[in-house]
């Protein structure tokens, strides 16, 4: 199956010859140009340069086929070009993140979280006051203000570094945590990394890098997670596991081997502590007691039922296959609450992120209730930092409002307070049932 990434807009191209024309296109081993002239269009180029943004191209050598009257596929050859190419689309994937995830529903279909099953009984009388209310969380030996991680999202070059300075500041704001990106991009080209350094807009925030498990399969692994750590000051790191997006992913890696081995080395030879991070499949009580083995500090369940990163490459590939794929596995995973409850219950003392599908403040305090230390909250703060700097304090301050009603309405003063009031399916229907069975209607 030839799978290829569908460019919009696509990216302006030149020959070495004057030839000009877009790139609409982009394989692991090709480029598709369509050509402006058609008097242009007898020979196709051999040499290009692809402008990306005001001030950076990239340049291929390699083959020209034609494809059609106006359109080549230039075949690439060459471990230069080839290093562009991977170049290229590591800045193309991420900014088509974050237009995805703007623009499209990338969310599971159902938005089945497993979080709809449970409820709180109300206190009708609750005896508190708001200024009662105890909202503070420890996670990894640090006091949080409220318990809630503005979780890990997409790098994208181009505007990657107003959304984590927005993204930034509102977590200073309330004293919370902050997950970067993928680091990947900035590994592989170090211009990059000003882009994650959030730490010169909030100095005293706490910040977990990212690196995907992927990168623990190269023989610099170790250095790759030390320069990731320092790239941003980190206080933990993620290594996130996304089998599902890198199978379906074009460019994306399929071998997943040896990788427990690797991660127990990290947590041994790093000081940082190694969380490890779904992104959308859930981690299942057999995976957990496997990385409890490693020594790793924390586990981000990152449970399904939120945005679907795997139906996300499908959407961003031009083949209707990749596309048919991506939809039979856009609803795959564990349920974020289900998630949840078996890793706490095979691990009582672990640190432990509840994300995937939590979009607002109540499911906050279910997830706390159901034994979070954190709440990840990803795509609407993403969407609100695309748009500026108060629609992500605003939309944060939202969520915060919702743990807070959700705390006093069922009477909890502390966040532990919570588990107490927790019930599943409709509060007091167990009650309704017994009562109504020991009585005799006609």
């Amino acid at each position: 199956m030839t799978d290829s990434i569908k460019l919009s807009p696509p990216l302006p191209w030149i020959s070495d010859q004057g030839q000009t024309g877009f790139v609409t296109e982009i394989s692991r081993q090709h480029l598709t140009l369509d050509i402006f002239e058609a008097s242009q269009a007898s020979s196709g180029p051999n040499e290009i340069r692809v402008m990306v943004g005001k001030s950076q191209s990239f340049v291929f050598s390699g083959q020209s086929r034609l494809a059609s009257p106006r359109t080549f596929r230039l075949m690439i050859h060459g471990a230069d070009s080839e290093q562009q190419l991977h170049d290229l689309l590591g800045q193309v994937r991420k900014d088509q993140h974050i237009e995805i995830c703007r623009d499209q529903d990338v969310e599971a279909s159902d938005r089945f979280t497993g979080f709809q099953r449970v409820q709180f009984i109300p206190e009708a009388l609750p005896e508190l006051s708001f200024d009662d209310l105890n909202t503070e969380q420890s996670f990894l030996g640090t006091c949080f203000d409220y318990p809630i991680l503005i979780t890990g999202m997409t790098g994208g070059v181009d505007k990657g570094t107003e959304i984590n300075r927005r993204l930034a500041l509102a977590a200073e704001a309330y004293n919370i945590p902050m997950g970067v990106g993928s680091q990947r991009v900035a590994l592989d080209n170090p211009e990059y990394a000003p882009i994650f350094d959030v730490k010169k807009y909030a100095p005293n925030l706490f910040v977990i890098g990212n690196l995907g498990f992927a990168q623990l399969k190269q023989d610099n692994y170790l250095d790759l997670c030390r320069r990731a750590v320092d790239m941003v000051s980190a206080d933990a790191l993620a290594i996130h596991v996304n089998v599902l997006q890198e199978a379906i992913q074009m460019e994306g890696d399929r071998d997943f081997t040896d990788i427990l081995k690797r991660l127990e080395t990290v947590c041994q030879s790093l000081s940082t502590p190694i969380v490890i991070k779904e992104v959308g499949s859930g981690i299942s009580s057999n995976t957990a007691q496997k990385l409890l083995e490693t020594g790793i500090a924390a586990i981000d369940v990152g449970g399904r039922g939120g945005t679907s990163w795997g139906y996300i490459e499908g959407l961003r590939s031009s083949s209707s296959e990749t596309m048919e794929l991506a939809e039979t596995f856009r609803n795959w995973g564990i349920p974020t609450a289900y998630s949840l409850v078996g890793v706490r219950a095979l691990a009582p003392q672990l640190p432990l992120i509840a994300t995937g599908g939590v979009r607002n403040g109540l499911t906050v305090a279910k997830a706390i209730a159901l034994g979070a230390d954190l709440v990840g909250i990803g795509l609407p703060l993403l969407r609100a930092a695309l748009q500026g700097e108060q629609e992500t304090r605003d939309t944060l301050a939202t969520i915060v409002r919702g743990l807070k009603v959700a705390m006093i309405a069922t009477g909890s003063r502390s966040l532990r307070d919570l588990e107490q009031h927790i019930c599943l399916s409709h509060p007091m229907e167990k009650n309704f049932d017994d009562i109504v069975q020991s009585k005799s209607f006609y």
